[in-house]
C-alpha cells in the first residue's frame, strides 16, 4: 500500500507536466499563428489565415516609390555686364611758346656753347680800312656770352668777340633738343632787306648827321654822357659812372662798339669790326677796352 504523502508528490509532478505541456502547446500555437500572419509564400499559412480570419500581410515594399521627376532647373542667363569704362586720358596742356626776345631776358635758358654751321672767310673792315680776314670753320666751338634781340648771339671764337645771327649757328636745333618738352621756339624774325635805297646814307652830310644824332641819344640814355670820339683805329668813349657799383668796362666797351656798327649798318655802312676804349673823362686813364666783329654786316 502507497503512503499518502507519496501520492501527493506524484500528483504535483503530473500537474507540473501538464502545465508545461500546455505552455509548450501555447508557444507552438503562437509561433504558428505568427508565421501564418506574416508568411506570404506558403499556401498553408494562407489557409490558416482564412480559417482563423487573420488579415493578409501588407505587401513587402522592396523599392521606394518613385517620386515625380525633378524639374530641370535652367540657370538664368547672366545679365550682360557693362563694358569697363576706361578713365579719360588727361588732357595734355599745350607746350608754351617762347620768343627769342623773351630768351634774351632769361639767362638761365641760354646755351653755354654752340657750333658754327658753315665754313667761310670774312674780311675785317673798320671805316675805310681792311684788317685782313677771319676764317670760320664749320662745327667750330662758339662760346656764348649773351643773346641780343632780335636775332643776335654775342659770343667768342678763339678769344675773339663776335656777334653772329642765330642762323649762322646751330642755336635753333640746340634749343629744340634741349627744351623740347618745355617750350616751342617761335620763328625768329630776320632782318628785313632794304626794299629801296637808304635815304641820307652815311656818305652824305645828312646821313652822317643822322648817325651822330642817334649814337648820342643812345649814349646819353645808357651812360648819361655823349663823349664819343671816332678815331682812325678805334672808338674812344669818355665816361665815369656815378654809382659805386662794380662796372665791367671791357664789356661796356664791346657794347658801345656793337651799337656803333649796327647804327652805321642801318644807314648803309659796310663796317663789321670796331674796337672801343673807355677812358676817364678828366685824367684820360684807360678804364677798359674791347672789340667786336659782326661778320654778317
Amino acid at each position: 500500500m502507497i503512503p499518502q504523502h507519496h501520492k501527493h508528490i506524484e500528483e504535483r509532478k503530473a500537474l507540473f507536466k501538464a502545465v508545461g505541456l500546455f505552455a509548450l502547446l501555447l508557444g507552438v500555437c503562437a509561433l504558428v499563428l505568427f508565421w501564418a500572419a506574416h508568411s506570404r509564400d506558403s499556401e498553408v499559412a494562407q489557409k490558416i489565415r482564412k480559417t482563423i480570419g487573420i488579415k493578409e500581410p501588407a505587401p513587402l515594399i522592396t523599392e521606394a516609390p518613385l517620386g515625380p521627376e525633378p524639374a530641370v532647373v535652367t540657370p538664368p542667363e547672366p545679365e550682360p555686364q557693362p563694358e569697363p569704362i576706361s578713365p579719360p586720358e588727361p588732357e595734355l596742356e599745350p607746350t608754351p611758346t617762347i620768343t627769342f626776345n623773351e630768351l634774351t631776358k632769361s639767362r638761365h635758358l641760354w646755351p653755354s656753347s654752340l657750333e658754327l654751321k658753315t665754313t667761310k672767310q670774312v674780311t675785317i673792315r673798320y671805316r675805310d680800312k681792311n684788317y685782313g680776314y677771319m676764317e670760320f670753320v664749320e662745327n667750330s666751338n662758339v662760346q656764348v656770352q649773351a643773346l641780343k634781340a632780335p636775332d643776335e648771339i654775342y659770343c667768342s671764337i678763339n678769344g675773339n668777340f663776335i656777334s653772329l645771327s642765330t642762323e649762322e649757328t646751330n642755336f635753333v636745333e640746340w634749343f629744340s633738343n634741349k627744351y623740347a618738352e618745355r617750350y616751342i621756339l617761335e620763328a625768329i624774325p630776320k632782318g628785313q632787306a632794304a626794299s629801296q635805297p637808304i635815304e641820307n646814307p652815311l656818305d652824305s652830310a645828312e646821313g652822317e648827321a643822322n648817325f651822330w644824332s642817334q649814337i648820342r641819344i643812345w649814349c646819353h640814355q645808357n651812360y648819361e654822357t655823349v663823349s664819343l670820339e671816332i678815331g682812325e683805329d678805334n672808338l674812344i668813349f669818355r665816361w665815369l659812372p656815378k654809382e659805386d657799383a662794380p662796372i665791367d668796362f671791357h664789356m661796356e666797351a664791346r657794347e658801345i662798339a656793337r651799337k656803333y656798327l649796327l647804327l652805321r649798318a642801318d644807314l648803309g655802312g659796310t663796317e663789321n669790326y670796331a674796337a672801343c676804349e673807355i677812358r676817364h673823362p678828366t685824367t684820360n686813364e684807360l678804364l677798359g677796352a674791347s672789340s667786336i666783329f659782326i661778320p654778317r654786316l
